[in-house]
């Protein structure tokens, strides 16, 4: 079923969000093209984070990329900040159901996953 996908547009360039799962079960975003992707998201192993919360890459910060995520409401909230070899990195809570009009099978694909590890 190919649904739709709605994109975001960053520094005059449109880019689809992508939900992937990291090999620990925790949920994996980028954003990406025909041309380039990179991630939205950090996988710290030996940080430990409550389910449904993800660690935000801290360059997203620069690039504008964290106020369009949380201007198409794909960024609930912050919720907090862990500091990682003196950086301090964001933690957030994620609106699923926006997230699924970006992604709708690797927003299912990741929960199918992540109900598998329970």
């Amino acid at each position: 079923m190919n649904i739709r996908r709605k994109t975001i547009k960053l520094k005059g360039k449109n880019y689809n969000i992508g939900v992937y799962t990291y090999s620990n079960g925790r949920m994996r975003l980028r954003y990406e093209n025909s041309t380039e992707c990179h991630d939205i998201t950090l996988n710290l192993e030996d940080v430990y984070i409550d389910k449904g919360k993800v660690i935000l890459d801290p360059f997203i910060q620069n690039n504008g990329l964290m106020k369009i995520l949380k201007k198409t409401r794909i960024i609930k909230e912050i919720c907090g900040t862990i500091t990682y070899n003196y950086v301090e990195v964001p933690v957030a809570i994620l609106n699923m159901g926006i997230l699924r009009t970006y992604d709708y099978d690797g927003v299912n694909d990741h929960l199918q996953k992540v109900s598998a590890y329970e």
